[in-house]
């Protein structure tokens, strides 16, 4: 009698052992026993009888229900055994019929004087009909049991040996053995997975442990894979009376069986020993049953109080239209997942009880809910819900966490009339809005729109009353998009970036505050800051904040010259969202790759990426002033000068609104003026020029250098080298070393064209020194290590300005007014702010606004230059 577990190896040594005795010459007869032949007088009978290679004389012929057939089958076998060794093996005992048993029985008691082997496997965790009557084997005499055990380690270690033909790591014996508690069926199934993969040491769970997992339960009753797709379906060690709720098995029975899953070496502590094999369970099961039995998990785990996400789970697995009670518990399930950063499964649970939401304000309420977590993840999933949102904002039923998530919506597709309309309606509300929710909407709003329609960024919107903090940090980081660097804009850049935490309404305000130390000179701060809001981007499963962030890292790297980094970087940015994911912010990564694109060369991969679609919406928008700007480049790159003359001409309109004596986002009238060059029109490119440096000596070094390098083209030869190198030393000031590269491969050419030879310019130039400009006329200066003239410092813009023509005094936009020589003066004296604002009578943000556009105009960084300088320009 062969014992043991499931899928103990009892049929294959069976099978082995009849393999061996005909080899030996004995004759052997099999059979099987089966459920469903149980109740069929004499079917392993019928069997044996079949499978015998000669005709067994039976003289009662074919009626299984005479007294005398048993004795008959039982003479005739023994009259075979007499003659020649025999051989009968019963698999499946516990499923044989009585009738064969009995038959079994009579050939056990006259096997003494025959040459007869009987051989007998039964599971030793089940019980049987029969179980009372086969024990009585075990009372005759000539009666042996094998219990068959699971494989040691040197079990596996042999079995590794065999298949892989060498000697093994006792590391990767141990790991199989654990995973597959010995079990001769598992064990040969992780050894195939093994020999099929890398052999890296690893164990391999893959599709032969699968396969095997699922003939281990394919056993002829059912119940054993029963009581396993409940336990699968409950994803966890399920207790008994959970179990036989999914089935139709009581309790007890549930128990043995988990027992006999236990030890057979599929389950661990009551659950799956490995993911795999719940896998390979549920995969086993036909749809509708699987989406049943996850439907009646829901329904038992709500009726004992199981946990929401728990039950919701379920619900979402049996993905049909749940009953009414289930919207309260999916909506809580929802909730819970939005908190622990579950923003899938949260999207999940909120359509799924959508349909089921009897009340509108329930169904509302989910809908704010699926705008709110669609942002995170594809904003474009939540246009289905914005019609029923702005019809709720009209009739003044859509709470403010509703109007929030209409206006983020807006802003994203680019839609400002929804945005003021659903602003106005949350103004007249009574509830007051929170002041820093507020100013995050407020420099979103700008993000997208710039500032209000007829007004600067530095002036004061009438709505919005300098009252609070935040209404004044808000107001001066908005002068970063015309005052890059100011002192203000980057504190509240900092501000902005310490006190706004990563949500749902403030990545564009982080935008801009990062935006702002990029223009400010400060690139590795914001980096760092991109870094560090990318990580919890990431642990909050933010898709949507993960593509701006990385969109931000990007430009920083474009502007630091790293070409090859920016392009993979905005590339792997825009494959986070698809493109209609993105909105209207596509044009952000696209730009810097096209931007990138140019400078490295690759023009056919910039046209591809100006063919992507983009919404007609951006171009009406900031976004759309950056990607115009990219593309108007790109004609200029690929010469064509009239197609870009109509982007930048279309950038100017879009700035309409902005007041013209201030600086703009997009310098415009350095990129006008630099396509009229190509077109051959001298004198329009250089008064475009003139109009960049008037507007942005003193607020945007980039605009001023792209305006000088213009101005270079436009001089005599003896003044271009000396412009260039002006131009190189502002961006190098502004951190851009992209445009100092370009503009040292602009001065190698010009050099080696006078010299009649060819330009070869390295692909990381030289850096420019910074202290350049504040070395006294008697140095040399390094630039001159790359061509350019040095020039002292009192001079270097005044001939900027007009190269051919030396400016009066007066008008020379490096020459400190009186007002910030006065203050220069005092402070070369060794007076402090204060005392300055004393004795001029003037307050101390005053000196220090004068002392700040007077290092500016000259060239140098603080005090301690502030002497030498004015001594030079003032020497009396």
């Amino acid at each position: 009698m062969l014992s043991g577990g499931i899928a103990s190896g009892k049929t294959s040594l069976q099978n082995e052992l009849f393999d061996h005795a005909e080899d030996q010459g004995s004759l052997t007869l099999s059979a099987t026993g089966a459920p469903d032949e149980q109740g069929i007088g004499a079917s392993a009978i019928d069997q044996l009888l079949a499978n015998s290679p000669f005709p067994i004389d039976v003289r009662t012929g074919d009626d299984r229900a005479d007294p005398h057939f048993l004795r008959d089958v039982c003479d005739a076998l023994l009259n075979l055994a007499r003659e020649k060794s025999l051989v009968i093996g019963i698999d499946d005992l516990h499923f044989i019929d009585e009738t064969s048993l009995k038959l079994l029985l009579q050939l056990h008691r006259r096997i003494r004087s025959t040459k007869l082997l009987i051989v007998l496997n039964q599971p030793d965790w089940r019980q049987s009909p029969f179980t009372r009557l086969s024990a009585t084997f075990a009372r005759q005499p000539r009666y042996y049991s094998v219990q068959l055990t699971p494989f040691s380690e040197c079990g596996v270690e042999s079995l590794l040996k065999e298949t892989l033909d060498g000697d093994v790591d006792a590391a990767l014996t141990t790991a199989i053995h654990e995973l597959s508690a010995g079990n001769p069926m598992l064990a040969s199934a992780l050894v195939q997975d093994y020999q099929a993969g890398e052999r890296t040491g690893e164990p391999v769970v893959g599709g032969a442990y699968a396969r095997a997992v699922r003939a281990l339960l394919d056993r002829p009753d059912t119940e054993l894979l029963e009581v396993a797709s409940a336990l699968a379906i409950l994803d966890g060690p399920g207790e008994p009376e959970q179990i036989a709720g999914l089935t139709d098995v009581h309790p007890q029975g549930v128990g043995r069986l988990l027992d006999a899953l236990e030890r057979c070496g599929l389950l661990a502590g009551g659950a799956f020993r490995h993911p795999r094999a719940r896998t390979a369970v549920l995969d086993s099961l036909p749809p509708a049953l699987r989406s049943r039995l996850h439907e009646s998990a829901a329904r038992m785990g709500h009726e004992t109080g199981a946990p929401a996400a728990d039950v919701a789970r379920h619900l979402v697995a049996a993905d049909g239209r749940p009953a009414t009670w289930s919207v309260p518990v999916l909506r809580q399930a929802a909730e819970q997942a939005m908190s622990g950063n579950d923003v899938a499964f949260a999207r999940q649970a909120l359509e799924l009880a959508l349909p089921s939401a009897e009340d509108a304000d329930v169904e509302r309420s989910i809908r704010q809910s699926l705008v709110w977590s669609s942002w995170r993840v594809n904003p474009s999933c939540a246009a289905a819900h914005i019609p029923s949102l702005r019809t709720a904002a009209r009739f003044g039923t859509l709470d403010q966490d509703g109007c929030f998530a209409l206006m983020r919506h807006a802003l994203w597709q680019g839609d400002r009339v929804l945005f003021n309309e659903t602003y106005r309606i949350l103004s007249e509300s009574p509830e007051p809005l929170d002041p820093r929710t507020e100013a995050e909407l407020s420099l979103a709003y700008s993000w997208y729109f710039g500032p209000p329609t007829g007004q600067s960024a530095e002036d004061e919107p009438a709505t919005r009353p300098r009252s609070t903090p935040w209404v004044q940090t808000t107001e001066a980081l908005r002068h970063a998009w015309g005052r890059a660097g100011s002192d203000a804009s980057l504190a509240s850049a900092e501000r902005i970036l310490q006190n706004c935490g990563l949500g749902n309404t403030s990545l564009e305000a982080l935008a801009t505050a990062i935006t702002a130390l990029t223009l400010g000179g400060r690139s590795s701060a914001a980096e760092q800051w991109c870094a560090r809001l990318d990580k919890e981007a990431r642990r909050r499963g933010a898709v949507t904040w993960q593509a701006v962030l990385e969109t931000l890292r990007a430009g920083i790297q474009l502007q630091r010259d790293e070409i090859p980094e920016a392009a993979e970087r905005a590339r792997s940015a825009l494959d986070l969202l698809d493109v209609q994911g993105w909105g209207i912010s596509v044009g952000d990564p696209l730009a810097i790759m096209v931007y990138a694109d140019i400078s490295a060369g690759n023009f056919h991969d910039a046209a591809r990426t100006l063919r992507i679609p983009v919404p007609d919406a951006m171009f009406d928008t900031m976004v759309g002033l950056r990607y115009l700007r990219a593309r108007g480049h790109f004609h200029l790159a690929t010469h064509r000068p009239l197609a870009a003359v109509s982007d930048f001409q279309r950038c100017e309109h879009l700035l309409r609104g902005w007041d013209e004596s201030a600086p703009t986002p997009v310098p415009w009238r350095s990129d006008l003026a630099e396509a009229h060059l190509q077109l051959g029109n001298l004198k329009t490119a250089r008064e475009l020029a003139k109009q960049q440096m008037k507007l942005s000596m003193e607020s945007d070094p980039y605009a001023c250098g792209l305006a000088l390098r213009v101005l270079a083209f436009t001089s005599s030869p003896s003044d271009d080298h000396r412009l260039l190198g002006r131009a190189a030393k502002v961006f190098e000031d502004a951190g851009n070393r992209m445009e100092v590269s370009r503009t040292l491969r602009t001065i190698a050419r010009l050099q080696a064209q006078r010299q009649g030879g060819t330009a070869t310019v390295r692909e990381t130039p030289a850096r420019v020194p910074r202290q350049a400009t504040a070395l006294p006329a008697r140095v040399t200066s390094p630039l001159k290590r790359i061509g350019i003239p040095y020039q002292p410092p009192e001079d270097k813009v005044r001939e900027a300005a007009r190269p051919d023509k030396p400016r009066a005094a007066s008008t020379d936009p490096s020459v400190l007014s009186e007002a910030e020589l006065r203050v220069a003066q005092l402070a070369v004296r060794g007076y402090t702010n204060r005392e300055i604002s004393s004795r001029l009578f003037v307050t101390v943000s005053t000196v220090e606004q004068h002392l700040t556009r007077a290092y500016r105009k000259l060239g140098i960084r603080g005090r301690q230059a502030l002497a030498d300088e004015l001594r030079q320009r003032h020497p009396s």
